[in-house]
């Protein structure tokens, strides 16, 4: 259990009418739950309290292929009201006109510190032109880029889009620009590391992963062996989760009986010891 307060840098905000047939359906039947469960605004803010987080990245979701629509302005208006405890996380798709613009629109309007991008969902090569124009606009504002760089749940999802070490091409040309790659990079944890270990503007954050234990493990083996475990972070992918589980069983991981443990210390310090100042 976790023993103190902590920061949750993986959660979302959404209404049901901003998450579209697929991720509704499909969340109803993987998890249970329609659209994963409810993120509304009060929601999510019951649900910190209730977990003991203190500070928390906030982020939308938009996927024009999945019909997946989260204002920036929903997410915006949020984070200035909790800004105090929070980053928040906009998010734009590549594929359709004016994404840069509405990026530049956002973070000028709501000061949001990050964009949540995902080439597998939204469709995308991570070096095509429309990318690289958001890419740029991130660079030029000052904020970070956070990538769903990871398998996907969709029938309609594009794996090929997913590797962690498309990122290698961002990483380089982008060296001035922090980026956080969601979900460890699962199921690539090994690719993910390499990634980190040669880019050192690269972080990950292992959300969904405490359910997925010889994920999580063999990553944290793999951080460890590469030094990078100072760029991991804790996030729960509330709703999906809730924030309190998945800190549970993300500290349990300690307790894995194995020839190569996972210090405890090691877990305690990605849970409590990452400042905002890691990304912003």
């Amino acid at each position: 259990m976790p023993d103190r307060p902590f920061a949750d840098w993986h959660t979302h905000v959404y209404l049901p009418e901003h998450t579209g047939p697929v991720w509704t359906d499909r969340g109803a039947e993987l998890v249970g739950r329609p659209a994963f469960g409810l993120a509304g605004l009060d929601e999510h803010a019951q649900a910190m309290e209730a977990a003991g987080v203190d500070r928390f990245l906030v982020l939308g979701l938009q996927v024009a292929r999945m019909g997946m629509h989260v204002p920036n302005d929903y997410v915006g208006e949020y984070f200035e009201a909790n800004r105090d405890r929070a980053i928040g996380v906009g998010s734009v798709d590549p594929t359709q006109p004016g994404a840069a613009a509405e990026l530049r629109r956002a973070v000028e309007t709501h000061g949001l510190q990050g964009v949540k991008l995902s080439p597998p969902y939204q469709g995308f090569h991570p070096h095509c032109a429309e990318a690289f124009e958001v890419y740029r606009t991130a660079a030029d504002l000052g904020i970070f880029l956070m990538f769903h760089q990871a398998s996907v749940f969709a029938p309609d999802g594009c794996n090929e889009f997913a590797y962690p070490m498309l990122l290698d091409k961002v990483a380089r040309e982008f060296r001035g620009t922090k980026i956080l790659l969601a979900h460890f990079g699962k199921p690539w944890p090994n690719e993910a590391v390499e990634l980190m270990m040669k880019n050192p503007n690269v972080y990950a954050d292992v959300s969904t992963l405490p359910v997925k234990t010889w994920q999580l493990y063999n990553g944290l083996r793999l951080a460890i062996e590469g030094h990078v475990t100072d760029r991991l972070v804790f996030g729960s992918d509330f709703p999906s989760f809730d924030p309190r589980e998945a800190a549970d069983q993300f500290l349990a991981i300690a307790d894995l009986e194995m020839p190569l443990p996972i210090p405890r210390e090691t877990v305690e310090d990605i849970l409590y010891h990452r400042p905002f100042d890691l990304l912003l």
